[in-house]
């Protein structure tokens, strides 16, 4: 590899293909801009928004008008009718939030806010895919529900990861429940069942993991259609443009975070073969004498890369995080001789 870093003043551009999050500094932009105590380099983080998103609110509104629209405000609530919310997108908590911000605006005026007022007594586990999510769901909890709790985050930075956890911990929060009461008054162990809110297009890997367990553990799942992402029309050309203005960089990096993003970039740089749409011939600028270098946030995109293109990216991240991508950078730099 001919290529060297940008020099010590100079920061090394990080093309991020991701929407950048809303509502807070994203953790890429906090992360990358970060200096620790020995940086072998500075990081310039540069998103290139992939998708566009369309919320919607009135399902939402609608099971929380069916669940809480009854009841002593200032009582536990124990007739909401999940154990839980599940969340894998920042998207899905932005539809939320929506929704509780419009029936926050009505609180003065419309019977229906004192659904509001009930969310602040419901005491109920969050559970978030990877830090960027959590992060999100943070400031609803501050917010609106100063009661509930967040699971998963950094600890579940997968689909998979979040799975597991929530089999462990629902089983556990669930047996050890006691304001959840029969007609008798007895203690209720049956669990109420989590509710996933998601887009039209998900892997179903949690919901099928929950669904599947064993009796003992299993965990019945409802589905709610919160949001619609489509790709960007414009996402090509902004790829085009964010390589443009970083083409006198000695270095730059790129990381992708789908496989749609990965063949839009590698279909922009020109590197597949116009016939077979694969990278197989080792004498390519994409190998050698280059500046361009690619990380996958996962295996999923990884493999995918290879199996369509036959190219292997330069780093895949162990975590799918900021820290996690720094760490293989940093890595890939050293192993390869392009820092000091």
């Amino acid at each position: 590899m001919a290529a060297t870093t940008n020099g010590s003043n100079i920061p090394i551009p990080v093309l991020l293909l991701k929407n950048p999050s809303s509502g807070h500094e994203d953790p890429y932009t906090t992360h990358l801009s970060s200096n620790p105590p020995t940086p072998i380099s500075k990081y310039q983080p540069i998103y290139v928004p992939v998708l566009e998103h369309t919320l919607y609110t009135d399902p939402i509104l609608t099971i929380l008008d069916r669940s809480l629209k009854g009841g002593d405000t200032e009582l536990p609530v124990t007739t909401f009718a999940y154990g839980g919310l599940i969340f894998t997108s920042q998207r899905a908590v932005e539809a939320f939030a929506s929704a509780l911000a419009h029936l926050s605006s009505l609180l003065d005026a419309d019977p229906k806010s004192l659904i509001l007022r009930r969310l602040e007594h419901l005491a109920i586990p969050l559970y978030a895919v990877g830090p960027a999510t959590a992060l999100s769901l943070d400031g609803i909890v501050q917010e609106y529900l100063p009661r509930c709790w967040i699971r998963g985050g950094e600890d579940a930075g997968t689909g998979e990861a979040l799975a597991e956890l929530i089999l462990t911990d629902y089983n556990s929060f669930y047996s050890e429940r006691t304001d959840v009461k029969t007609a008798e008054g007895r203690n209720d162990k049956k669990k109420k069942p989590l509710l996933f809110l998601t887009s039209a297009k998900h892997r179903d890997i949690i919901p099928v993991t929950l669904t599947s367990a064993p009796p003992e553990q299993r965990i019945d799942v409802e589905e709610l259609i919160v949001y619609a992402s489509t790709e960007s029309q414009s996402f090509a050309f902004d790829i085009s443009n964010a390589l443009t203005t970083t083409a006198t960089a000695s270095i730059r990096w790129i990381v992708i975070f789908s496989p749609m993003a990965g063949e839009t970039l590698l279909r922009t740089l020109g590197w597949p073969d116009d016939e077979s749409m694969t990278i197989h011939n080792p004498a390519h600028p994409c190998w050698v004498d280059r500046k361009t270098f690619i990380v996958s946030i996962g295996p999923t995109t990884r493999d995918y890369m290879m199996k369509k293109f036959g190219f292997n990216v330069d780093v895949c991240a162990e975590k799918p995080s900021p820290e996690g991508v720094r760490k293989g950078i940093e890595e890939c730099l050293r192993k390869n001789g392009l820092v000091p």
